[in-house]
């Protein structure tokens, strides 16, 4: 008698989009300053910031107010007063690896944010206040020192 067994494939779920793997992770705390966008990434700063749960949440609310400005010498300008698109295209990629990094910073190290939520928390009074040990007041050191801020962030 021969019976047949079916094998179950074990599916798991995607990973959300503001989930930064492993290797992105590493390329990161490797990053000196702003990179390019890889090989074949043709895509806009707005068609990257769309995509990006993580920043489109950042930059449609009032928080990159205060870090605005400062983010920008860090990764580049991603706005339209950035007359080269794809220098705002490769601002948008850099901004995007870090705000999506930050986020994913281990909760247990900042203390005032929850990890892998795609928000940057921590900001308040419309991005004019942060709170300590958050992914804002991170953010906000990445904005003034740059990339050396992230290299030994937990995620």
């Amino acid at each position: 008698m021969c019976t047949s067994v079916t094998s179950a494939v074990l599916r798991l779920p995607p990973i959300p989009p503001h989930y930064i793997r492993a290797a992105e992770q590493k390329q990161v705390r490797e990053m000196t300053g702003p990179v390019s966008r890889p090989a074949g990434d043709h895509r806009s700063a707005q068609r990257i910031i769309e995509q990006s749960l993580v920043t489109r949440r950042f930059l449609d609310g009032r928080d990159h107010y205060q870090v605005g400005d400062d983010l920008k010498l860090q990764v580049g300008d991603w706005t339209n007063a950035n007359p080269d698109p794809e220098a705002r295209a490769d601002a948008a990629y850099n901004l995007d690896k870090v705000l999506r990094f930050i986020d994913n910073v281990d909760d247990q190290t900042l203390h005032a944010s929850v990890s892998r939520n795609g928000y940057i928390d921590g900001f308040s009074d419309s991005g004019y206040a942060r709170v300590e040990n958050s992914e804002a007041s991170l953010l906000r050191r990445f904005s003034w020192y740059g990339y050396e801020e992230l290299r030994n962030q937990p995620t």
